[in-house]
Order: structure tokens, then C-alpha cells, then sequence
């Protein structure tokens, strides 16, 4: 028996030694994969502002028309006074006032992920690059248990998310026009991460009460709407949606969407939050399907993805 074992000792360091570089494979084709998106996102024409139209979303009350600029531009205290409260708290808090409007960003997230309310959770690193003065992101995520690395992109009005096992498995491959208009309304989330970049697109704000201000965007024909929430110091706690879609056993199901934000630092001069959830509610059985507690290296006017942690 323990010659057995013995012998089968080295064939084991063999296997494991080809599920690592099979791992690194994969790694290698979707980085490569990510890498090209960028180089896409990098070459649509900007500036975005010229020909954005800002059409006045449908539904009561006033809506309030964002103070975009060029990116390079000095965010002014007039241009945060001619927001609603719950909008100008919070950009007094991120502190915003005084910077400058931005081209592109990057940051990394690190966390953990499921597929679903009773699945495993997995590990997850998120490298991620959003141009705004040109609506674009670019994620490459990994995962370790098991090795896994994929490609959340939005580039030219386009989402997609694809995601390998091993660089043998595809597990996923989404795309489609719910794909779209998912992959837009995460490109408006992911603002938080960057509150100046909001001064660089032409958004609408509409004032639902003090705590809470709806933002609504329209962009290659398309158009969202989110709810924030801020508290009383101006600290983003919530955003909210019902323009997102989420895809259940092949099915694009509408889904009540949100992230609630935890702990906030300053990084690269502003206050953002550190930790996130992401909620998915397609079945009205909300569940939490991603949580981010670590959010680190964010770069104003990136010019690509972010170097490995």
C-alpha cells in the first residue's frame, strides 16, 4: 500500500502541475482578452460631450440637467449648489469641490462572489478601467476556488461578460440587449468609485426627498434610472435600480438591483466607500451575490487596467 502510494505521488505533483498551468492559461487568454476591450475603449472618438443629448426623462416632478464639462475642468461650487440636497450632500462629503473632471479610471476590488443564494462562496479580484468622457468599462475579474478569470465589458454602447474555467470551460458568455442595458447601468454604479466622474457626463437629477435624489442617463439609445441614498452627512448608503437585468439558467430575468456601501477612505483625494454588496431581486427573494472589502488603488485618468496587487 505504501508503495502505492508512493508511486502515485509524483503522478499527483504531474496533475496538480498541469491544473496550474491550465490555470495560468486561461488567466493569460482572458488578461489578453481584457487588454483588447481597452485598446477599444481607448480608441472611440471624445470627446463624449459634443454629441451627447440629455433628453428630459419621462415621470413627475423636476428634473435637474448634471453640470457636465470637459474632462480637465474645475468642478465648482456652482455647479454642486445646482444640484438637489441629497446630491450636493454627498458630493460635499466625496469632496469634489475644487477637483478637476475626469477622461478615465481605474481601480482594483477584491471580495468574494456566488451564483446564487445556497451556492459556495468563490474568492474575487476585480481589475477594472472605466473611461467616461467615452462610456466604456473594462473588468478583468479571477477567481482562485476554482481558477477562473473573465471579462465584464462595456465598450461603443455593447456589454458583454465572459468567463472561462481552467481556459477549457466557458461558463458564461452574455450578451444581447439586456446585456446592454445591464452593462450601462453598472457603468453608472460604478461612479461611486470616482464621484468627480459624474461631473463629466450629462445626467439628469431629479429630488425625491432629502435623503434621496433619482439620477437618470441616456446613452447609445438606451436609458436608466437609479435611486441614491445618502444619510445625514452625505455618505452614499444605497443605490438602486430596476433597469438591470440578471441572468437566471439562461433567462434574462428584470431584476430590483442594489448596492448598499459600508466603511469609506480617501483614495486619490476623495472619500469613497471601501467596502459594497451587490443584491440581486429578480424573484422577490432578495440575496446578496457579491461582497467587496477591499476597494484600493484608484488612479484618476487611467490609461488602462491596473497593475496586479
Amino acid at each position: 500500500m505504501i508503495d502505492m502510494v508512493q508511486k502515485l505521488l509524483p503522478l499527483a505533483g504531474l496533475l496538480a502541475l498541469i491544473a496550474a498551468a491550465f490555470a495560468l492559461a486561461s488567466c493569460a487568454s482572458m488578461e489578453r482578452q481584457a487588454l483588447r476591450y481597452v485598446a477599444a475603449a481607448q480608441a472611440l472618438p471624445a470627446p463624449f460631450l459634443s454629441d451627447a443629448v440629455m433628453p428630459a426623462p419621462q415621470g413627475g416632478g423636476e428634473w435637474v440637467a448634471s453640470p457636465a464639462g470637459l474632462p480637465g475642468s474645475v468642478i465648482s461650487r456652482e455647479d454642486i449648489e445646482a444640484l438637489p440636497p441629497a446630491a450636493k450632500r454627498y458630493f460635499d462629503y466625496a469632496g469634489v469641490e475644487g477637483t478637476r473632471r475626469v477622461a478615465s479610471y481605474s481601480v482594483i476590488l477584491s471580495g468574494r462572489i456566488r451564483n446564487g443564494p445556497e451556492a459556495a462562496w468563490m474568492p474575487l479580484t476585480m481589475r477594472q478601467y472605466n473611461r467616461v468622457d467615452a462610456p466604456a468599462r473594462v473588468v478583468y475579474l479571477e477567481s482562485t476556488k476554482p481558477p477562473m478569470a473573465g471579462v465584464d465589458s462595456f465598450v461603443d454602447g455593447s456589454g458583454r461578460m465572459q468567463i472561462k474555467v481552467m481556459n477549457l470551460i466557458r461558463v458564461a458568455d452574455s450578451k444581447g440587449p439586456e446585456m446592454d442595458a445591464s452593462a450601462l447601468v453598472t457603468f453608472l454604479n460604478d461612479l461611486v468609485l470616482c464621484p468627480s466622474a459624474y461631473f463629466s457626463l450629462p445626467l439628469r437629477w431629479r429630488h425625491m426627498d432629502d435623503g434621496r435624489v433619482e439620477l437618470a442617463f441616456s446613452h447609445a439609445g438606451m436609458s436608466v434610472r437609479a435611486l441614491l441614498t445618502a444619510d445625514d452627512e452625505g455618505r452614499l448608503i444605497d443605490w438602486s435600480t430596476e433597469d438591470r437585468y440578471a441572468d437566471v439558467k439562461g433567462a434574462s430575468l428584470k431584476d430590483r438591483w442594489s448596492t448598499p456601501f459600508g466603511q469609506y477612505g480617501e483614495q486619490a483625494g476623495l472619500r469613497i466607500p471601501m467596502q459594497g454588496a451587490g443584491i440581486h431581486d429578480y424573484d422577490g427573494q432578495p440575496y446578496v451575490y457579491v461582497e467587496l472589502d477591499r476597494i484600493t488603488e484608484l488612479t484618476l485618468n487611467a490609461e488602462g487596467l491596473p497593475k496586479r496587487p
